[in-house]
This record gives C-alpha cells, structure tokens and sequence, in this order.
C-alpha cells in the first residue's frame, strides 16, 4: 500500500525537526456518551413516527401529512447538524506534544479555535488525575500542566492514558540541556 509522504508542517506553527511525540484528543467514551444523548434525539424521531401512525392516523392525510413532513425534515437536518458539530468538536480538539513543546488547539464552536502552546523550558509541573469508576475503569482522565508563563495552567480534559501523558512530558523536560531549563525564550 503507498501512504503519501507527508510534507510541511502537521499543525500551525511547527518548527523543522521538531518531533512529535504524541497527538491527544479526548477519550473514545467521551465521545461515545455525547453520541448516547444524540440518539436519544433519534429516538425522538422514531417514537414520533410510531405514535402518529398508531394514535393519530388522521395526521398522515392531506394536509397535515405535508406539515408533518416539513417538521420531520427540519428534525432530522438538526440532528445531523448535532452530529456533524459533535464530530467536529471532538476531532479538532487536540493537543500535541513535540519535543520542543507542548500544543494545545481548541475549537470552542465551528467558526473560533484557540492554539495555546507552552516551551518545555518553562514547565514547572505535571499532573494526572482520574477521577470517578468509569474513568478508573477505562484509564482516562485529565493532565494540568503548571507553566512558569503568560498562561499559568494547560488543562488536557478527559484524555486516555492521563499517567503515561503525564510521564512522557516529565521525561521529555528531563531530555532538555540543563541551561534550557525554565528560562525563557
């Protein structure tokens, strides 16, 4: 199979010869749960459609049929809406980590993202946390990184493997040369 070599930079700003170590987004079960609700909306759709053919049949002749149908319509446009909305939130919500530094991009709505970025020479401290049954359960949950800058925390909400995020960023800041070390740029 050919895979295309990948030229320039993989996201705004990266410097040559940076290296990215890892890409994060938020856990699959995060993603999954919003998709829950979203089918609770389906059902919606579907619990209408039975109970007008069962209890209001006289909805489905002229002219209401035609109204139902613009209702239903609009319906469906908004929760596929919802869903590609949902798709996109999660898909461009990212973080990166180089070993130069550490990227955060948010997309906040569909028209506005925000890209935060932290040198790893300004780190102070990381911490994991994971907090609940099912984020125990599925190994999830959220980095803070403690910055010596502008910015004084970056939150990495609802990652997998927050422990193991945590310890490649530590170990990517041990790697540094000792007068790199929280000084500026």
């Amino acid at each position: 199979m050919y895979w295309p070599k990948l030229e320039g930079p993989l996201f705004p700003g990266q410097q040559e010869g940076e290296k990215i170590y890892l890409v994060l987004r938020q856990h699959w079960f995060v993603f999954a749960a919003r998709l829950t609700v979203w089918f609770l909306f389906v059902a919606v759709l579907i619990i209408g459609d039975i109970l007008i053919n069962r209890y209001a049949p006289l909805l489905l002749t002229s002219p209401y049929v035609e109204v139902i149908n613009l209702l239903r319509s609009i319906y469906l446009m908004a929760i596929t809406l919802g869903l590609l909305i949902m798709w996109v939130m999660y898909y461009l919500n990212v973080q990166i980590v180089t070993n130069e530094r550490v990227v955060d991009i948010t997309q906040t709505s569909l028209i506005h993202h925000t890209v935060s970025e932290l040198h790893l020479n300004k780190l102070e401290d990381v911490t994991a946390e994971v907090k609940g049954v099912i984020p125990t359960f599925l190994d999830y949950g959220d980095v803070y990184i403690q910055t010596a800058g502008e910015t004084n925390r970056f939150e990495f909400c609802k990652v997998p493997n927050p422990t193991a995020v945590e310890k490649l960023i530590l170990d990517l800041y041990e790697q540094m040369p000792p007068e790199q070390k929280n000084k500026g740029d």
